[in-house]
């Protein structure tokens, strides 16, 4: 029972210094601005950390909002309101303060983004992610309708045309 003990303390310990050693490492580079890209690393570390803290059971998750029935203008008009801003009209990331955040705004349009579930993708609006200007969107739960409208709106801005965004632009200026 000792030497489990002292197994487990040893490997904490070793996990500790290598947190210790990323973290000096990342801060002495080039330091904790909002300016600076990434290492490749720091980037790795932090996709594995927001992947691996998303609760299992919602990988399977499937949207309840079916698209078949989406009103592209009305969850279009939902995501301008609270994703645009940082992910820009077309989910490209480019925005007005591009170049000024870390991390970056996410291209919503990417293979990862898109390889998630959408669970994942709920969770990721209505929770946010810590330390990286991603707030949380909704309500508590799972049953957030208009949060389950914006994930379905996700799914289709790598088809998003140029009318559609135009209709978009229309009536968010309206």
């Amino acid at each position: 029972m000792k030497r489990i003990v002292i197994n487990i303390w040893a490997i904490v310990a070793l996990a500790g210094f290598l947190a210790l050693v990323v973290f000096i490492a990342v801060g002495w580079s080039h330091g904790f601005n909002s300016r600076t890209e990434p290492t490749n690393l720091e980037g790795s570390i932090a996709m594995e950390l927001h992947d691996s803290s998303i609760p299992g059971r919602y990988e399977k998750m499937q949207n309840p909002v079916p698209t078949e029935h989406l009103n592209l203008l009305e969850a279009g008009m939902l995501y301008e309101q609270r994703c645009a801003a940082c992910h820009g009209d077309s989910g490209d990331g480019t925005t007005k303060f591009d170049g000024m955040m870390y991390p970056r705004p996410t291209d919503l349009r990417s293979d990862d983004t898109q390889g998630m579930s959408d669970g994942e993708l709920y969770y990721t609006i209505n929770n946010g992610i810590r330390w990286s200007g991603m707030p949380a969107f909704g309500s508590r739960g799972d049953n957030d309708e208009n949060l389950w409208k914006i994930v379905a709106y996700v799914r289709h801005l790598p088809k998003l045309t140029v009318s559609e965004q135009q209709v978009l632009t229309q009536s968010k200026t309206r």
